[in-house]
């Protein structure tokens, strides 16, 4: 019923759907709060809580602390440029 849009996954539910469809935890949790409360709720708790960090999104900012020396480096233009180049934008 979830596959098919008849019914919203619980909340509670998530963690172990996420690891039962191999997916990651917080990138269904965002899909699946907007779902529950709508996107206004849903944003509303985003900017108090912040934005739900996926597991690659760790990866990347342990890269960052890694290469800084745990500096806690500014995005500046330049370093906004470089990562654009990555993504090929």
């Amino acid at each position: 019923m979830i596959k098919q849009g008849k019914t919203k996954a619980a909340l509670d539910r998530i963690p172990a759907l996420a690891l039962a469809l191999e997916a990651d935890p917080a990138f269904l949790m965002r899909l699946a709060l907007e779902q529950a409360v709508g996107q206004t709720a849903a944003a509303a708790v985003i900017e108090i809580f912040g934005t739900p960090v996926t597991a690659n999104e760790r990866a990347w900012i342990e890269a960052i602390r890694t290469a800084s020396d745990s500096s806690d480096p500014r995005l500046t233009s330049r370093s906004q440029a470089a990562i654009n180049v990555i993504f090929g934008r």
